[in-house]
């Protein structure tokens, strides 16, 4: 008995066995089918720990968009010499949207310091990961150690419980009360730019920026806040910092690999893009 097929009599089994050989022949060659693996692409939306709020009967603004920094970003930050700077240039840069809108200059001086802070450990992790390594001394054993910091797991962020409300706050001082808001990226520009001023005359220039009132009264020039006592300027400093929002990179914690012994360590924002 004949079993060959017949293409011209049986065109439809032909075609049906031909297309079985054929898939047949390609597992053969490349094994079994395989799932094919796409790469995740990096994390580029940020909750802000603040948001931006323009106006009285604005919008409050939480989430921001970045990008992950490339060549040309590259060739124009390394040319800068200093970090502060470098780091302006780099949130300048990398920074696409603030509520869905283009991130002008206008919208980035108006963010809180913190929520630019926010930003920076974004672009960082959408540029080279969340792991960074940081080597210190246990202080019980000593040894010296790298520790692994997911930025992700390990940096707590301060976010404010009125996003508004807490924007601003009173401190009371030996010379009365004084009306206080958050530093803004305005603000942080300012010392940034100031580097021919000592720590006191950046602290002037911060307080100028900050305090709004005191007793009631307006702020109007920088003598206002020169003439505060030492004791008051810290108070007000410290409560800045003490209030301010953002990633908490003087505060990260990990336990010592040889003694068990909890290691505090602590990265700046320049730490984040170093080699």
């Amino acid at each position: 008995m004949d079993t060959k097929v017949n293409a011209a009599s049986n065109p439809e089994l032909a075609n049906k066995l031909a297309q079985e050989a054929m898939s047949f022949e390609v597992q053969e060659a490349v094994g079994a089918p395989m799932a094919i693996k796409i790469p995740s692409l990096p994390e580029t939306s940020v909750e802000l720990p603040a948001g931006y709020y323009e106006g009285f009967d604005g919008v409050l603004e939480t989430v921001a968009e970045v990008r992950e920094l490339n060549g040309s970003d590259e060739e124009a930050i390394v040319k800068i010499t200093d970090t502060g700077k470098a780091l302006l240039a780099i949130l300048d840069r990398a920074t696409v949207s603030v509520g869905g809108k283009p991130a002008t200059k206008d919208i980035m001086d108006n963010l809180l310091s913190g929520d630019r802070e926010m930003l920076l450990l974004a672009i960082r992790k959408a540029t080279f990961g969340n792991d960074i390594s940081v080597e210190t001394v246990c202080s019980k054993c000593p040894e010296l150690q790298t520790f692994v910091v997911d930025l992700t797991k390990d940096v707590k962020v301060k976010t404010l419980s009125d996003r508004i409300g807490d924007r601003v706050f009173y401190v009371d001082l030996k010379a009365g009360r004084a009306k206080v808001f958050l530093p803004s990226g305005d603000t942080q520009a300012k010392l940034i730019n100031s580097v021919d001023k000592n720590s006191a005359e950046l602290d002037t220039l911060l307080l100028t920026n900050c305090v709004v009132e005191l007793n009631d009264m307006p702020i109007m020039n920088p003598n206002q806040v020169r003439n505060l006592s030492i004791k008051d300027r810290r108070t007000i400093l410290d409560e800045i910092a003490k209030r301010n929002p953002g990633p908490q990179l003087g505060e990260i914690k990990k336990v010592c690999g040889s003694c068990g012994q909890e290691v505090e360590l602590s990265l700046t924002l320049a730490d984040l893009f170093r080699a």
